[in-house]
């Protein structure tokens, strides 16, 4: 446990530098699913309660499904409030992944309950017009805020791309969640792209 404590502190500098500033309400934002051939790009927004720690945080690329599981319940439980967004593969092809990223990111923090004093950006410098920002470099493995958001649009996302497997198992989104696995390429040969939900903008796509 003094391990986990360890690395929650450690993780917990942006956090508490604008706590000491008086910043009341500080979110941490991030995106799932900026590289995958298929399915929408989530976003999360999470503004965690600074009186109820959460070990364990961290870029949930580095997380088991299960430990994803266990700890976004957790946050849902006890975060001040969070919020779930989403760009479909339409837009992604009409303005661009990084464009449907900031996007979604907008969608999901008008959608909080709570205003926020501040937002704290994986990596992605974000204009929430009078809402100040920091952008932060490898911020799911820097900032709490950050990791928790990485870890519900991980959830979020994988859970969506689930349900599309069961109705195009053909193309292994249970395990790849579309991105362009061997497997997911030779389907995409074989059956051909799905409408609306293969990105067609995609360089491995337009080859196709």
């Amino acid at each position: 446990m003094s391990k986990d404590i360890s690395q929650y502190n450690q993780k917990n500098k942006y956090e508490k530098k604008y706590l000491d500033q008086g910043y009341k309400y500080i979110a941490g934002i991030d995106e799932v699913g900026r590289g995958p051939l298929a399915g929408r790009v989530y976003c999360a927004v999470v503004i965690l309660n600074p009186d109820i720690p959460i070990y364990g945080l961290k870029d949930s690329k580095k997380l088991s499904k299960i430990k994803i599981n266990i700890l976004q319940e957790q946050i849902k439980k006890n975060c001040l409030d969070y919020a779930i967004s989403y760009c479909e593969v339409q837009t992604i092809d009409k303005i661009g992944i990084k464009n449907a990223v900031i996007l979604a990111m907008k969608k999901a923090v008008n959608k909080l309950k709570i205003r926020p004093n501040i937002v704290l950006v994986d990596y992605e410098k974000v204009d929430f017009n009078e809402l100040e920002s920091i952008a932060i470099k490898h911020g799911d493995d820097l900032s709490n805020s950050i990791a928790a958001a990485s870890i519900i649009a991980k959830y979020e996302r994988d859970k969506y791309m689930f349900k599309k497997s069961l109705k195009y198992p053909e193309y292994g989104f249970e395990t790849n969640v579309g991105y362009g696995t061997k497997k997911h390429l030779e389907a995409i040969k074989v059956h051909g792209p799905i409408k609306k939900l293969h990105r067609f903008s995609f360089k491995p796509m337009r080859e196709e």
